[in-house]
């Protein structure tokens, strides 16, 4: 493997690792803000840092371990891949919904 793309690997998987530790932390601390019914919605937060991880390694790869030329194609990398991870996780989460209901019934 190429000593940069080696780089960018490990610092990549550090970096996310230490955010993933700080949501955490900050979700601890502010544990009494947060109810029972919102909390749920901060569990996806380990499994969406992995996918940041892949995202940003794989990103720099594609790109010769550098940032795209133009901020404009960084931008919209990122809101590509936002979207298109947000609809795929919107489908899963519908079809996980209406599969189970199905077997309740």
């Amino acid at each position: 493997m190429d000593n940069s793309i080696l780089k960018i690997n490990i610092l990549a998987i550090a970096i996310s690792g230490l955010l993933m530790l700080l949501s955490g932390v900050l979700l601890y601390l502010f544990k009494h803000l947060l109810s029972g019914d919102v909390l749920r919605y901060f569990l996806p937060i380990p499994p969406i840092g992995v996918a940041a991880y892949i995202f940003v390694f794989n990103m720099f790869k594609t790109y010769n371990a550098a940032l795209p030329d133009k901020s404009v194609t960084l931008v919209s990398e990122v809101l590509i891949s936002s979207l298109i991870s947000g609809l795929i996780f919107f489908v899963f989460v519908v079809l996980l919904i209406a599969v189970i209901s199905l077997f309740l019934k």
